[in-house]
């Protein structure tokens, strides 16, 4: 056998055997480690996502005008070099946890029923399918940000005294969400009572959505009814709110505190913590100018979620 023709062979088995240990090193630490540092880097961006629709909710119940809101939540990572392969991801929206409502507020015009609005308990959830890394996923629900790995829950915000912050945040939305009342006066007269409801309603359609590009959570804001008349000094209004659960306390303290304010035109306001009516006494002159100018407005809004 001729030495110079081993000699080839022999080098080519070497080469061989160097790539195969490089692909191995590759395949083993190198590109798992990339698809986990992408991974991580994809559930940062879906953090970031749901920290902004916390921020836009409020923002939308603060300005409570026709508006629609869109937040994009990438719903798969950990594509890298040498393996293209992305992980999935589900959202959801949901706004029926329970058969009935946190609470409901009813206003009457004199005894007549002009609107009644609901409070449901919503919440806007993702979770990863399949990832790279841990199964790390968000949820927001009334106003509190949580992150959870497997059966665990922590808040995301929160360290020392979660339970008690996380508390005042959700009752700070609750009270976002409670009637809005807003009485304009002149010259010592009452000249317009205006009241805003929110209705958090329970969207028919795109609710869920999965896979592994992009996914879109909407927020809109839309009026759907207004009810108004004239104002005189024998309006009586009334506000019954139906609150089932201890956690929603800014529906009526929102109620009661605005009436209070406005104790000096002696209106008349009685009943228990969860049935105000205000009256406007006859015998009060001058709370009510003698005009046609002077006016109520009620006006409804729905606010819902969904996800494209």
């Amino acid at each position: 056998m001729r030495d110079d023709a081993v000699s080839p062979i022999v080098a080519f088995m070497l080469l061989l055997m160097i790539v195969v240990s490089v692909i191995s090193v590759l395949n083993a630490y190198y590109i798992p480690s990339l698809k986990q540092q992408s991974e991580i880097q994809h559930l940062h961006a879906v953090e970031e996502s749901f920290t902004k629709l916390s921020a836009d909710i409020l923002q939308v119940l603060t300005f409570r005008q026709n508006i629609s809101m869109k937040e994009p939540v990438q719903l798969g990572g950990g594509e890298a070099m040498f393996s293209s392969i992305k992980s999935s991801g589900y959202l959801e929206v949901n706004t029926s946890l329970q058969e009935v409502p946190l609470s409901s507020v009813l206003v009457m015009v004199d005894s007549t029923q002009a609107m009644k609005c609901d409070i449901n308990r919503s919440q806007i959830l993702y979770h990863p399918v399949g990832n790279f890394w841990v199964g790390q996923g968000y949820v927001w629900e009334d106003g509190v940000l949580t992150v959870s790995k497997g059966n665990r829950k922590t808040f995301l915000q929160y360290g020392d005294d979660a339970d008690t912050k996380s508390a005042s945040e959700r009752n700070d939305y609750y009270e976002m969400l409670a009637p809005r009342i807003d009485i304009k006066e002149h010259d010592n007269n009452i000249t317009n009572i205006t009241i805003d409801l929110i209705n958090l309603e329970n969207a028919p359609s795109y609710r869920a959505v999965n896979g592994n590009g992009g996914g879109l959570v909407e927020i809109e804001l839309n009026q759907s009814k207004t009810c108004e008349g004239l104002l005189n000094n024998t309006t009586i209004l009334t506000f019954q709110s139906d609150t089932r659960t201890q956690d929603i306390i800014g529906v009526n303290s929102t109620i009661y505190n605005k009436f209070t304010d406005y104790s000096r035109f002696n209106m008349a306001l009685t009943g228990t913590s969860d049935n105000y009516t205000l009256a406007l006494p006859s015998s009060a002159h001058g709370i009510i100018p003698d005009s046609k100018f002077a006016k109520f407005q009620i006006t409804m809004w729905n606010l819902s979620f969904r996800v494209h």
